[in-house]
This record gives structure tokens, sequence and C-alpha cells, in this order.
């Protein structure tokens, strides 16, 4: 009796220690938002490190073959080479107004779960929101869709400079 006891209690312990908590709803009927891993924001790291580099290489790495990318300029690609070869292009027409860079202000990883359609696209993986001031002071933010290690899904928004006013 003791050993059923303690088993019983054992397996409460675990449920509610793994239990993802949630915070939010999804698109999806019954779904919910979870924080992510700290494994998903060491990805998003490690492309962000590339992408300032211009290590077009290692960037490409972590991008899948059918990968969907939506620029704030409206502009679509699928795939790392396209990806690239877009963001060659935005490097060569910023450098020369503002300069090349940006300062990474925040990351956070999150997943949707408990859809009752399992099927449901963006339940795949982890999302990274990632916030990023530009060096003419603009804020971009974007959706990164992280499965098993490769960027899936992503896309950007831009707003322009915030402008104190006095008073």
């Amino acid at each position: 009796m003791k050993k059923l006891l303690f088993s019983v209690v054992f397996l409460q312990i675990a449920f509610f220690c793994c239990a993802q908590n949630s915070n939010g709803f999804g698109p999806a009927k019954g779904q919910t938002i979870a924080m992510g891993s700290e494994v998903t924001v060491d990805i998003f790291k490690r492309i962000d490190k590339a992408w300032a580099e211009r290590d077009y290489e290692t960037l490409k790495t972590y991008v899948a073959d059918d990968a969907f990318m939506r620029f704030d300029d409206g502009t679509q690609v699928t795939g790392p080479k396209a990806f690239v070869k877009k963001i060659e292009k935005q490097y060569k027409e910023t450098q020369k107004t503002y300069g090349w860079g940006w300062e990474t202000i925040s990351a956070f990883s999150v997943k949707a779960i408990k859809a009752e359609d399992p099927t449901i696209r963006n339940q795949k993986g982890e999302w990274i929101n990632a916030q990023f001031r530009n060096k003419d002071g603009s804020i971009t933010m974007e959706w990164y869709q992280i499965y098993e290690g490769k960027v899936i899904y992503w896309y950007q928004a831009k707003s322009m400079p915030i402008i104190k006013q006095k008073g």
C-alpha cells in the first residue's frame, strides 16, 4: 500500500512540475500560448550574430529550404538563398544611408499549444519574437518560427522613429 501511495504522489508531483502553464490564446480553436525554451532563444542568437556579421553561409544553415519569409517592404521569399540575396540587397541600401547594424533589444520564445486540431501549422516548433533598434532610430520586430533548429517561417515589421515632443 505504501508503494502505491508513493507512486501516486510521485506521479502527481511529476505531472504538476512538468505541466505547461499557458497565458493567452492562439488563432486555432482551443489553442493557448506557453513559454518556449532557452534552446530556441540560443538558436535565434546564433542567427542574429551571423546576420549582423554578414556570415551568409552560417545564416543559410539555419533556414529551411522551404521556409517562407516576408520582409517589412512586402517582399516575400522562399528558402535560404533567396533570403540571403534580399538581405544583401538591404545591406547595400542601408549601408549608404545609415550604416549597417542594429541593437537587439529583446527576444523571447513562445509556443502555441493545445489546439483541438493537432495539425495546426503554428504549433510546429517554437516562435521567437525579437525587437531591434536600427541605426536610423526605427524599431523592427520579427517573428521566427523555428522547428528542428531551422527557421520555417519568418516575418518582419518596422516602425518609424519615435519623435519625442517637448512639454
